[in-house]
């Protein structure tokens, strides 16, 4: 989801009736619109977690942030929907970053985005844990930490060292369904066709109660915001008809049902008074803005430091929630609200590029020479 590439194949395809597609020789410009986007979510989560929930964050301030910011808590507090933002991008990114790829190279590629960066920022949530608690929560078990590094702790019933990392999950779990249709290869009608079945099973599954496993590989609400990013893709390699439009108007379907229901739930049972309409807008309008990217509309956004903002925002996402709010209870108190959150900010976006830099690329260089060794020179057979 978080730790993705947006640069598209210097050559796109177009498809014919019967869903053959034929090389169409059109040099494609890096998708900045899309950094800017990771970015905005990211952003937009991070204040959400800082500023815009009365109830988590009041242990952390000592009060609650609806009272210390109030005009920017009602903005923030729709915040977490950078997430579904970052579902439809992940959905168009992931399907750009493995066509025309193996399962291998695939499963490869998403190994060395996302556990680098997720192991260190792992080992800084365990330290901050034990070396600077907020008193009121009890910490990860070292058995649960331990089962944090494999990301597998939600079906392994393991506390979240970071509560952000549940988004983690959903998007292995993602990749680990659309590994079903990169293993006879991607185009135009297979990608399309697993589109319309996946969306399909998340509605129908959910009336069978008796097979848990089955929602997880396809809950409704992140299953639509998926295929809605995947359907865009289709729509940028191959231009807009009537399938996509189809597909895209289903996912939306789908997904405005099951948003107002969890933001009514949220409302009702966890007092997180949001409308539940401002929040179908809102992701409403984030269809909207990658629909723009797939349609083209938006090539003017080329700003050269986008790639790199867009590069800090995975370590970013992975870092800031714990260690954020270890911040602002040690520097709330000397400097006041706002100086703290503006400090905080600063500071985790400074260590963002230091992991980037000094972790996330150099771990990700050594595993990608040490996995093409081993497979240049394999091992060699038992004799007999």
């Amino acid at each position: 989801m978080l730790q993705t590439d947006v640069q598209v194949p210097g050559q796109s395809d177009t498809v014919d009736a019967h869903g053959t597609q034929s090389p169409k020789k059109e040099a494609a410009p890096r998708l900045y619109a899309l950094d800017a986007l990771r970015v905005l979510a990211a952003l937009s989560v991070l204040f959400f977690h800082f500023t815009g929930i009365d109830a988590a964050t009041k242990a952390n301030w000592g009060v609650n942030p609806k009272e210390l910011f109030p005009w920017l808590f009602p903005v923030t507090s729709y915040g977490s929907y950078g997430v579904q933002l970052f579902f439809i991008i992940s959905g168009f990114v992931i399907c750009l970053s493995a066509w025309n790829r193996t399962p291998g190279q695939f499963v490869r590629a998403r190994f060395l985005r996302l556990f680098p960066a997720y192991w260190f920022s792992a080992v800084v949530a365990f330290l901050v844990w034990r070396m600077l608690p907020d008193g009121w929560r009890t910490a990860p078990s070292i058995s649960d930490s331990l089962t944090n590094l494999t990301m597998f702790q939600v079906p392994l019933s393991a506390q979240h060292l970071v509560g952000a990392y549940w988004t983690l999950w959903v998007e292995l779990t993602f990749y680990l369904v659309f590994l079903v249709v990169l293993w006879k290869g991607l185009d135009y009608r297979r990608v399309s066709v697993f589109c319309w079945v996946w969306l399909l099973a998340s509605v129908l599954i959910q009336q069978d109660k008796d097979v848990p496993l089955l929602g997880i590989f396809a809950q409704p609400l992140n299953t639509a915001l998926f295929v809605a990013g995947i359907a865009m893709y289709l729509v940028y390699r191959f231009g807009p008809d009537l399938k996509l439009w189809g597909l895209l108007g289903a996912s939306w379907l789908v997904m405005q049902s099951d948003l107002v229901e969890h933001a009514d739930n949220l409302r009702h049972n966890k007092g997180m008074d949001r409308d539940p309409y401002l929040a179908l807008a809102l992701v409403t309008v984030f269809y909207l803005l990658v629909l723009g990217v797939a349609l083209r509309k938006v090539n003017w956004i080329n700003w050269k430091w986008l790639p790199t903002a867009g590069a800090l925002v995975y370590p970013l996402y992975l870092l800031h929630e714990e260690l954020g709010w270890a911040m602002i209870r040690k520097l709330y108190g000397h400097l006041g609200a706002w100086p703290t959150l503006g400090l905080t900010t600063a500071a985790l976006i400074a260590l963002a590029w230091l992991v980037h830099r000094f972790v996330e690329r150099p771990s990700q260089n050594w595993l990608r020479a040490a996995l093409a060794r081993e497979s240049s020179n394999p091992p060699a057979l038992p004799p007999g």
